[in-house]
C-alpha cells in the first residue's frame, strides 16, 4: 500500500486530469443539493491535510441511506480493478474529503440591509439512545445539543480547487468564515467561494458541545484531555484532525468495503451511460454529423442530474443511519432560558471524564 494523497498538490493534478441494522455512529455529511444553495462553514482541516480519494459513492444501503468508500484502484491499495466497477458498473470518483463545521452569521442591519458582524458556529437538537456499561440498548433516549460538524466530499475540479485557491491566496480556510454557493445542477456545476476573514468566529459551541458528537466515540475522553489547555482555535483543529482520521479508517476499511459491497444487488449504472459508451465503441456512427444526431435524438442528459451524469437526480441524505429528531418549537424555546452555557457545559464534561478515569484506575 502506498501513502494516502493529500493537499493542494493532489488537488491541482486532480483538476488537471479530470449496512447492517446494527446501530453505529455516523459522521454527517455537509453537502449542497440545489441549485443557489448556500452555507457558511469553517474548514476544521488545514489544505495540506485534506486526503484525496479515488472513491464510490452514492453505494445504495438496506437503510435507505447512500454510503461510499474507497475504491480498491486508489493508488492507497494500487489494485488493478474494483469489484463496485467491475461487478456493477459503479463509477470512480476522484474526491476530496474535509471535515467541516456550519457557521450562523450573527447580523445587524446597515443601511436597510443585513450584514454579518461576526459567526458562531451552528448546533443541532436530536435524540440520542442511551446504553449501559455493557453496550446494550436501554430503550431510552436523551435530548442533546451537538455542533453541525460533518464531512464534505466534493471533487477537486470545481470545489476544492476553489478552496484551496482561497487558502493560498485569500485567506486561511481554517480561521475563515466562508459562504459557498452551489451554482448550476449539471455537469457546469461550480461553486462560488465569498470569505469573511476579518470577521470573528464564536467557537465555543463547538467546544462546549464536543460530547454532542457521537461519532467520536471512545475517542471522547482522550480529545478532551488533549485540548483542555489550548485556545479555541487550536482545539478547532484537534477535533477535526480526530474526526479525519477516523473518517480516513472507516473509508479505507476492508470489512466495511466488502460489507457494502455485498448488500448491493443491481446495477449501479442508473442511467445507463456504460453501456450506451459499450455500444458507442461496438457501433461507432458513421459521421461526427451522425453522432450529433443520435445523441440528441436517443441520448437526453438527464434533467437535475447533479455534477456526474451518474449522480441520482436528487442528491442523497448525509450518510447517517438514525436522523436527528427535531423538537418542536415550542418545546425548544421553553429550554432556552434553562440551557447550559457552552463553558459550563465543557466544565461539566471534564468533571465527568475526570470521574470515568477514577473509576477505571
Amino acid at each position: 500500500m502506498s501513502e494516502i494523497r493529500r493537499g493542494s498538490a493532489a488537488i491541482q493534478d486532480a483538476a488537471k486530469s479530470s449496512g447492517t441494522s446494527e446501530f453505529r455512529p455516523f459522521l454527517p455529511s455537509i453537502y449542497w443539493k440545489d441549485d443557489q444553495e448556500e452555507r457558511y462553514v469553517l474548514f476544521l482541516n488545514e489544505v495540506e491535510d485534506m486526503p484525496l480519494f479515488d472513491m464510490i459513492q452514492y453505494i445504495p444501503t438496506d437503510s435507505g441511506f447512500f454510503q461510499e468508500t474507497v475504491s480498491k484502484t486508489d493508488p492507497f491499495f494500487g489494485e488493478r480493478s474494483d469489484e463496485f466497477e467491475s461487478k456493477w458498473d459503479a463509477t470512480i470518483r476522484k474526491t476530496n474529503v474535509a471535515i467541516a463545521v456550519e457557521l450562523e452569521p450573527v447580523v445587524e442591519v446597515v443601511n436597510k440591509r443585513r450584514k454579518p458582524r461576526g459567526f458562531e458556529v451552528k448546533t443541532v437538537e436530536y435524540e440520542r439512545r442511551i446504553f449501559d456499561d455493557d453496550g446494550e440498548a436501554t430503550g431510552e433516549t436523551e435530548e442533546v445539543t451537538a455542533p453541525a460538524v460533518g464531512y464534505v466530499a466534493q471533487s477537486p475540479n470545481n470545489f476544492f480547487n476553489q478552496v484551496s485557491n482561497y487558502d493560498a491566496n485569500e485567506a486561511p480556510v481554517t480561521a475563515t468564515a466562508l459562504k459557498i454557493t452551489r451554482i448550476g445542477k449539471d455537469k457546469t456545476t461550480v461553486y462560488q467561494i465569498v470569505g469573511y476573514d476579518e470577521l470573528p468566529i464564536d467557537l465555543s459551541n463547538l467546544v462546549g458541545y464536543i460530547d454532542g458528537i457521537s461519532y467520536l466515540g471512545d475517542d471522547l475522553d482522550p480529545l478532551l484531555d488533549e485540548i483542555e489547555d489550548l485556545s479555541p482555535e487550536e482545539a478547532a483543529l484537534a477535533i477535526g484532525r480526530k474526526l479525519l482520521d477516523k473518517r480516513e479508517e472507516e473509508l479505507i476499511d476492508d470489512d466495511r468495503y466488502q460489507e457494502l459491497l455485498e448488500g448491493v444487488t443491481e446495477s449501479m449504472d442508473k442511467y445507463g451511460n456504460k453501456k450506451k459508451n459499450k455500444k458507442k465503441e461496438k457501433d461507432p456512427p458513421r459521421s461526427r454529423a451522425a453522432a450529433r444526431r443520435s445523441t440528441k435524438a436517443t441520448e437526453p442528459e438527464p434533467e437535475d442530474a447533479g455534477d456526474d451524469p451518474d449522480e441520482p437526480a436528487s442528491d442523497p441524505e448525509p450518510t447517517e443511519e438514525v436522523k436527528p429528531a427535531r423538537k418542536a418549537a415550542k418545546k425548544a424555546a421553553a429550554k432556552t432560558s434553562t440551557k447550559q452555557s457552552p463553558e459550563d457545559r465543557m466544565a461539566e464534561l471534564r468533571k465527568k471524564a475526570a470521574e470515568r478515569a477514577a473509576a477505571r484506575k
